[in-house]
């Protein structure tokens, strides 16, 4: 039986995000994936034109998924994480904290889905 946890937001771009690069928030998806405890194991970033950015940082527990709208000050972030072996709520819960610090200078209520399958 696999268990996940799926958050998702969309978070207020703080005025340091429109400088980034994609590496930046590949960075700052790796940093946060590593600081909660989990487990990367792949990247991918495309910067759109005239502006945008997706990011994807792989999991070995599954993946996080970035996507910038500069035109609307918006970051949206979805994560999802497996419980293969053990309970990863925690770490899940501690990844969405750090992002909505990086990224946003504003309290914000992620949707939180469990799924059994």
């Amino acid at each position: 039986m696999i268990k996940s946890h799926h958050f998702s937001a969309i978070l207020p771009a703080s005025k340091t995000v429109f400088s980034w690069e994609a590496a930046d928030f590949i960075q700052v998806l790796k940093n946060a994936s590593q600081t909660a405890g989990l487990t990367v194991v792949g990247e991918l970033a495309f910067a759109f034109q005239p502006q945008g950015v997706s990011a994807v940082v792989l999991l070995a527990e599954s993946h996080i998924a970035l996507h910038f709208w500069p035109e609307e000050a918006k970051v949206t972030i979805d994560i999802h994480i497996c419980d293969y072996q053990k309970d990863n709520l925690e770490k899940a819960k501690i990844l969405t904290e750090i992002l909505t610090k990086q990224i946003s200078q504003f309290d914000v209520d992620w949707q939180y889905l469990f799924i059994i399958g």
